[in-house]
């Protein structure tokens, strides 16, 4: 059960209806942790427009989504697993790929882009950091905008997992893979 419930349209003051209202009518996420951050106009304002960047980088919808599933799991974030899981099955990532690392288990990668990224969010996660022979092999492949895209990518979601577990956000019932234990 939720700490704190999602705050409703009809429940919020007039600042935090037109930051609601602002991100509704751009197509902006709403759900899950939007529903506490709208709290703070301001920072529910500024959740909104990173997302909305990190989505729209040059980094692969797959290879973002790569990503995000690691930090959401390694932060346990049982809410953004879920979502992310879903929209990781419908980026092309397979089932196998998604419960390895639901289980904590590194997947088997054929491409070695895939291997890359998996890598720099695995070393983020654990490390906050990446080894130079990474750091060097990423920035060759991705070059430093993209490789600085998978940072703050990395470091967005994992904020996001911690956010959901903080405030105990409820998990969808519809989602396609539950996190596992541990």
């Amino acid at each position: 059960m939720a700490r704190l419930e999602p705050l409703e349209p009809e429940d919020m003051n007039a600042e935090q209806r037109a930051a609601y209202d602002d991100a509704a009518a751009k197509g902006g996420r709403l759900g899950g942790p939007n529903g506490i951050h709208v709290r703070i106009p301001d920072l529910f304002q500024i959740n909104q427009e990173m997302s909305t960047y990190l989505r729209g980088t040059d980094l692969a919808p797959r290879l973002r989504q790569l990503a995000v599933m690691v930090a959401v799991r390694k932060f346990q974030g049982a809410y953004a697993w879920g979502v992310q899981a879903r929209a990781s099955l419908a980026e092309g990532i397979s089932e196998e790929v998604v419960n390895a690392i639901n289980e904590g288990k590194t997947p088997d990668l054929d491409d070695a882009m895939d291997r890359i990224v998996y890598d720099v969010a695995a070393s983020l996660a654990e490390h906050g950091a990446i080894p130079d022979d990474l750091f060097a092999e990423a920035e060759a492949a991705l070059g430093f905008n993209q490789l600085l895209d998978l940072v703050a990518t990395t470091g967005y979601y994992a904020a996001v997992a911690m956010w959901v577990n903080v405030f105990e956000v409820d998990v969808p019932v519809d989602i396609p893979v539950p996190m596992a234990d541990g």
